[in-house]
């Protein structure tokens, strides 16, 4: 009894050295309150960084595993519904089989895109992912392919690109997070960095659509977007409308603005692009609210969908966003003087 007494007393010592208790002093108040608000803001931040380092990642992967399995491996169980529930989903006519799993739990879903590199995968494989559209271009920025609320959001097109069938789109564009967990177009920020050996890895992306049309592309750019209006114009990388003049003149301003010359890859007045548009990280473009943006051009009609990454290069006159001259205290081009 002695000892229980005992381990009681010494408990009750310890809460009493950060609990404020009768007696305390003025000081001793305030060194008690003050730890104990500093251990709230510490649990809390570690509350938020274990859920948006681990947790949310962790569920946001198993989500996009469960997207994978249905997409690649039940293409021949259009329905997957137990054998007693009926599978009353109207599908639209031609879609590929591999939707079909996927359009039953969502009809937003309109392509596949995957996106690995050469060698090591610069991505990680973390881009191989279901493409959503909606009426506009808000709803998916939290909410994931199964239209749930989740902080990744999910890779979504541009509300003004048309999906349909023997539609053509200019300049097709999608949407997705930058993200800690490196999920999403994340790891765009690694060629940010302007490294040569990052951008020698690239070639082509594949995008897969409801209709079974599988579109290849090869990356011609990669650009440094101020997003930020107030500070400078921002370059319209976003435009979906064109003539073939101005389309040329278009894709010649988006090389411009490449960190790197992709040289074995030419755009010609007839050509669809496609443009893949993430947050971008100040750590490396000095800038507080831009955009790393991929654009690549659709492989024509008899080319070989290869590229010779050789040939891909440094853009040593790139033009960058103003501000990104003030914040480096680079010497402003004559474009902005």
């Amino acid at each position: 009894m002695k000892k229980n007494n005992t381990h009681k007393k010494r408990g009750t010592s310890f809460l009493k050295s950060f609990i404020p208790v009768r007696g305390d002093s003025l000081r001793e108040w305030i060194r008690k309150l003050v730890f104990l608000a500093a251990l709230i803001v510490f649990i809390g931040c570690a509350g938020y960084l274990i859920d948006d380092l681990l947790l949310q990642p962790y569920r946001t992967q198993k989500v996009t595993e469960t997207a994978q399995k249905w997409y690649y491996t039940e293409q021949d169980q259009p329905s997957s519904v137990p054998e007693d529930t009926e599978d009353t989903t109207v599908y639209p006519e031609g879609i590929d089989p591999s939707f079909l799993s996927l359009y039953r739990r969502n009809h937003d879903i309109k392509a596949w895109l995957t996106f690995a590199t050469t060698g090591n995968d610069l991505f990680n494989g973390a881009i191989d992912n279901p493409v959503v559209q909606t009426v506009d271009n808000d709803f998916y920025l939290d909410k994931n392919y199964l239209k749930q609320p989740e902080k990744a959001g999910t890779l979504y097109f541009d509300y003004r690109n048309d999906l349909s069938i023997g539609a053509t789109n200019r300049n097709l564009i999608i949407y997705g997070h930058n993200l800690n967990s490196g999920l999403m177009f994340s790891r765009f920020n690694l060629l940010a960095k302007g490294k040569l050996e990052y951008a020698q890895r690239l070639t082509t992306l594949t995008l897969n659509t409801w209709n079974g049309e599988v579109r290849t592309y090869k990356v011609f750019a990669v650009m440094i977007i101020n997003a930020d209006t107030r500070q400078e114009p921002m370059f319209n990388y976003l435009r979906t409308k064109f003539t073939d003049n101005s389309f040329l003149k278009f894709t010649e301003e988006i090389r411009r603005r490449s960190l790197f010359d992709f040289n074995d890859v030419d755009i010609q007045e007839t050509d669809e692009i496609i443009t893949l548009s993430t947050c971008s990280n100040k750590r490396e473009t000095h800038l507080t609210d831009a955009r790393t943006v991929v654009v690549a051009r659709r492989v024509r009609e008899g080319e070989e969908a290869t590229v010779d990454t050789l040939k891909t290069t440094l853009n040593d006159d790139v033009l960058m966003p103003k501000m990104w001259y003030i914040a480096t205290k680079n010497e402003l081009p004559e474009e902005y003087r």
